[in-house]
Parts: structure tokens; C-alpha cells; sequence
């Protein structure tokens, strides 16, 4: 696999100067295909494309680790597909985002950190990894079928703010896929049938229980009240229709006394989201696989000198983070 992406020289340079400057709330860097986020093939039929099911993992990729991509390649919760049958329950989400921003709500870049530039082409090489993981490359090394991943930056610190520049870009974006004017466009969607509709953007944010915290922490926002005000509004179908799909905790993995309040304090500021089936805890579904790994596990072995590092993010970022010399102390 290249280590570099397939975009040109200067191009995520270019776009991650365009949203720091805000000139852009936010810039796609790279999509599997230009039907991004439609399908790039028919819907199933037994499905009708009213809504399309976007999973969006917004991390620092400060370098990507196998917990993300468990978490990219996870199967949405079962509520948050509308319309299937039992045949179609296990279909994965139409399209998937993966999503960083440039201005953190607790992280700073850092002497040693990896670049924004160079975060983009790992999360790029993660791209690849999760259609890996998935499908066999086929013999012509053309994508899978079912491939619609994009690349996006934003400028927005907190989930909430997130939702709502998301959804403008969609809107945007997908309508822009409508309008007669693009009608001749290969990227344009002929309709079937007068008076269609455009498809709503149902967003599902992948999180780790420890972002989680922070999504249910007053401390981010003005007061307790302010953020359910926020949270309400980010969750509700006639607001920004989020949900949330939350990696859930090893049980046999040993915690001490503050984390366990931590966490219990967490699903108790959560209670009301989870029966209103908003936010799920799911399984990544690999043994090999601690949603406790995290990159400055990585970053602390790197510099080390721990060779045990490897074992936490897959080959292709590892040879990444090898040949630019990453994280050496």
C-alpha cells in the first residue's frame, strides 16, 4: 500500500488553510467516489432512499489506531436504520465520514505531534484499511462496490457546533446533486418521479466512552441547563436528528474507584438520551481490540522505544509513522 494519498501535492495544505482562515466551515479532502454521500450504486430495494445513514468518526488521528478502525468498520445500532426488514437489518451505514478538526476543545498541537497534513494521509491510509478489513481487493485494485468513505476538515471545537455545520454541508451539497442545473453532471441523481424529496442526512457520531464523557460534561458548555438545552436539540428529530453510537467498556477490564464514578456519572447524565434510544452503547466486536487503546499509548511507546506500538495501529500507519520519523522523542 502507497503512503502517500492519491490527492495532489499542496491540495490538503491548500483546503487546511482555507478553514483556519475561515474562509470555509469545512472542506472535504478526499471521497471514495463523487456520488459521496449517495450510494455509489442503487439503494437496496427494499429500502427507499428518504434517508441516508451517515456514520461520522471525529477524532485527532494523532496517528489512527485499530480501535478506530474497529470503531469506523462498526455496524450502526439498530434503531438508527429506518424502514428495513429483517433481511435488510444488517446493512452498514450508507456512507461514512472520517472527520478532523482544527480546533480542539482540549487538545493543542504539541512539539512533536504529527502534522494536520500528515494526520489527513493517515486517515486516508485508514480509508483503505477499513475497506481492507471488510472486502478482498479486487483483481483490477479498483475499489469495493460498497466503498463511500470521504475526508472531511471542520472548524468547530464541540459535537453540537459539529452537527450543525454538517448538516449545511450536506444539504448543500446533496441538493447541489438535484438541481437541474448539474442535470447533465455524471454525479447528478436523475429523479423517478416528480416532486422528489432530498434525502435528510441522518448523522451518527462513533465516539469512545471517554469522548462521551466529555459530550455529557456541564464543563464544556455554559451550564448544566445550557447543555441540556444543547444536547436535546442535537438529539431531537425536528433539531439536528443525531445520534450518538458509543463504544462500550471490556467488562472484565479492571477500573479504579474514580472511573467507575466517572462512568457511572456519565450513563446517568446520558439516562435520558439512551431511552429515547439516541445514544447506544455497542460492541466493537474484536477480541484483539481495547476501546482503551488510544494514540498517546502510541505516541508514549514511539518515543520509548517500545516496539510494542505496532501492535496498536495496523501495518500501513505503523510504516507511515516509520518512514517520517513520527512521534521519536
Amino acid at each position: 500500500m502507497n503512503a502517500k494519498p492519491l490527492w495532489p501535492p499542496g491540495h490538503a495544505l491548500k483546503l487546511l488553510q482555507k478553514v483556519q482562515r475561515h474562509e470555509s466551515p469545512l472542506e472535504l479532502v478526499y471521497t471514495s467516489h463523487e456520488r459521496w454521500p449517495f450510494p455509489r450504486l442503487p439503494t437496496h430495494p427494499q429500502r427507499k432512499l428518504d434517508t441516508i445513514r451517515i456514520s461520522i468518526l471525529d477524532s485527532s488521528f494523532n496517528p489512527p489506531t485499530c480501535a478506530h478502525l474497529a470503531l469506523a468498520n462498526s455496524r450502526p445500532p439498530r434503531y438508527t436504520k429506518p424502514g428495513l426488514t429483517s433481511s435488510t437489518a444488517e446493512l452498514d451505514y450508507d456512507a461514512k465520514l472520517l472527520l478532523l478538526s482544527v480546533r480542539n476543545a482540549d487538545k493543542a498541537l504539541k512539539p512533536g505531534d504529527a502534522t494536520y497534513e500528515q494526520r489527513l494521509e493517515m486517515m486516508y491510509l485508514l480509508s483503505k484499511d477499513m475497506l481492507a478489513s471488510v472486502s478482498q481487493r479486487l483483481e483490477d485494485n479498483s475499489e469495493p462496490e460498497h466503498a463511500n468513505v470521504a475526508i472531511a476538515i471542520v472548524d468547530e471545537p464541540t459535537f453540537v457546533g459539529k452537527a450543525v455545520v454538517l448538516r449545511q454541508f450536506l444539504h448543500a451539497r446533496c441538493s447541489g446533486m438535484y438541481h437541474p442545473a448539474t442535470a447533465l453532471d455524471e454525479m447528478a441523481i436523475s429523479p423517478t418521479y416528480d416532486g422528489i424529496s432530498i434525502p435528510d442526512p441522518r448523522l451518527v457520531f462513533l465516539l469512545g466512552f471517554d469522548t462521551l464523557v466529555r459530550l455529557l460534561s456541564p464543563r464544556y458548555y455554559a451550564s448544566e441547563a445550557a447543555m441540556m438545552d444543547a444536547l436535546r436539540l442535537f438529539f431531537s428529530p425536528t433539531g439536528d436528528n443525531c445520534y450518538v453510537a458509543c463504544a462500550r467498556r471490556k467488562l472484565a477490564e479492571v477500573q479504579d474507584t474514580v472511573q467507575e464514578e466517572v462512568e457511572a456519572k456519565t450513563l446517568f447524565m446520558a439516562r435520558e438520551f439512551v431511552e429515547s434510544e439516541r445514544v447506544a452503547l455497542i460492541s466493537l466486536g474484536a477480541d484483539n481490540v481495547d476501546e482503551q487503546t488510544s494514540s498517546s499509548q502510541v505516541r508514549t511507546k514511539v518515543a520509548l522505544k517500545d516496539e510494542t506500538w505496532k501492535e496498536l495501529v495496523t501495518p500501513s500507519i505503523a510504516n507511515y509513522i516509520i518512514q517520517n520519523s513520527l512521534y521519536v522523542s
